[in-house]
């Protein structure tokens, strides 16, 4: 199956859990109240059009788009440091871990209702009961993801650092699909990334060069202000969760056909 056929199928499933969407709308909306009541300063978008080669985040997020949307613990960009954790102290560390521990939660209760989307029934209670089973494997897969961030307080080169998130785009699948340890998700994981550099290449341009045009009215949108966001936030979160169950799927369809040719050649 194609990358478009796989992509234009998911629709279907995503539809089945339609509500799941209100996570990252909830989540984006939050923030950028929360961050202009306690900073007291209104969002301005400044971003431009920009072609992106990628898979958007999980849950998906409107800064995939708009880069210098606010966040309020922790972003660096060419406008400087804002937020909460501005410099490395105990208060900030502690700060930092809470918030991980939410997001990590929120992390797997998302992907695990998007992997079951489409093969069986999801509800609500199951987006709380496997968070709750995963959160520990998001929550040492989101610490080693925001090692890139904390390397602005040490004045390492972020671009070296950023390698981190691209060995490590698979594993987030491999932790709601492959029923293993977490040691083993990470091994196969990684080993899918460089196993299948060419489709990985592949699926970050078209998905890349699809939520570029889609990111063409969400700019657009932002420019009209709080009414304009939210509704770029709603197109983000649902072409989002597409984009991610396509992913999802991808990497299961082609790593259960890799160990079944694997366990095929043991009996040849």
């Amino acid at each position: 199956m194609s990358i478009i056929d796989m992509l234009n199928k998911q629709f279907q499933s995503i539809h089945k859990v339609i509500w799941i969407i209100l996570l990252p709308l909830i989540i984006d909306i939050g923030e950028l109240n929360l961050f202009e009541k306690i900073f007291k300063t209104e969002y301005q978008p400044l971003s431009k059009l920009v072609f992106k080669l990628g898979f958007i985040s999980s849950p998906p997020s409107i800064r995939y788009t708009l880069e210098d949307f606010p966040s309020i613990f922790f972003q660096y960009n060419s406008r400087g440091f804002r937020g909460l954790i501005n410099q490395i102290n105990l208060t900030n560390i502690l700060l930092l871990v809470s918030f991980v521990l939410i997001t990590s939660f929120l992390h797997s209760g998302y992907l695990s209702v998007i992997s079951q989307a489409g093969h069986k029934r999801v509800i609500f209670k199951d987006f709380l009961r496997d968070g709750n089973q995963l959160w520990f494997k998001f929550f040492v897969l989101t610490l080693l993801g925001i090692i890139p961030s904390l390397g602005v307080f040490i004045s390492v080169n972020l671009l070296y650092l950023n390698f981190i998130f691209i060995i490590l785009v698979y594993v987030q699948y491999s932790i709601v699909v492959d029923k293993v340890s977490l040691k083993d998700n990470f091994k196969l994981g990684i080993s899918f990334l460089f196993e299948n550099l060419g489709l990985t290449i592949k699926m970050a341009f078209v998905f890349g060069f699809l939520f570029s045009l889609i990111g063409i009215a969400i700019i657009i949108l932002a420019g009209m202000g709080q009414n304009g966001i939210v509704v770029g936030v709603i197109i983000t979160a649902y072409f989002g969760a597409v984009i991610n169950k396509a992913v999802l799927e991808i990497y299961r369809e082609v790593s259960q056909k890799t160990s079944e040719e694997i366990n095929f050649s043991k009996y040849v």
